[in-house]
């Protein structure tokens, strides 16, 4: 059976809120929150038509307005990593790991890179600092788990995959990647029910339509 993976990229897309809850002043003009506005829509048209450069570009344009946004610098260091500019990456991550130290999200852009890299002890490291920091977010545990996965840990990935979903039981690759192991040990029953989870959560689901398929098939054939 194909062996399926979520490796995640971690983009956090700026809404409006995010840009206001990230500025350090709370003395905002109305332009210039309609101006951080009006960024965030392009920035987010342009993600989404693939243009990633230019993304990155626009959120570059938000640091004019506001410098400190780390939510915007953490933005831009995902970007780079979809982009498969690691190096960058680790430079814009630690950008934003600098001007907020307890921002966990960046420390998950920033063991993305240094995973990618091949900078594994690094990477468990820098995700490990994610989860003291919000042990509340699923993603440093989920990031661990893909770690673990790359190493052929596979145990280690279920038991971190499981509890990404402990942590938030609405997330959706903690549960495609929790079926996959459960695939990988013959736990066909298990996998099956944690994918119709995702699919309850996210119908349109593909790829999780399509390793349902696969697994039904092979339990057939048990």
């Amino acid at each position: 059976m194909k062996v399926y993976s979520r490796v995640l990229i971690l983009i956090l897309l700026l809404s409006v809120a995010d840009v206001i809850r990230a500025q350090n002043s709370q003395d905002n003009s109305s332009s210039q929150n309609a101006a951080l506005s009006a960024l965030m829509k392009d920035a987010l048209e342009r993600e989404n038509a693939g243009d990633l450069i230019g993304a990155i570009e626009v959120n570059k344009k938000v640091l004019q307005i506001e410098p400190k946004n780390v939510a915007a610098m953490n933005t831009i260091a995902g970007l780079y990593g979809k982009l498969g500019k690691f190096e960058e990456e680790i430079v814009w991550a630690k950008k934003a790991i600098s001007a907020n130290p307890q921002f966990a999200l960046a420390y998950i852009n920033y063991g993305n890179a240094l995973g990618s890299l091949g900078r594994v002890n690094e990477a468990r490291e820098a995700f490990e600092k994610a989860v003291q920091l919000d042990p509340k977010e699923p993603l440093g545990v989920y990031s661990l788990g893909v770690l673990a996965e790359q190493q052929d840990k596979f145990q280690e990935a279920l038991g971190l995959y499981q509890k990404s979903i402990q942590i938030d039981p609405k997330f959706e690759n903690g549960y495609f990647n929790l079926a996959s192991m459960y695939a990988n040990f013959k736990r066909f029953d298990e996998s099956v029910a944690a994918l119709k989870k995702l699919l309850e959560l996210n119908p349109n689901a593909e790829d999780a339509k399509a390793m349902l398929r696969d697994i039904e098939k092979a339990r057939r054939r048990r």
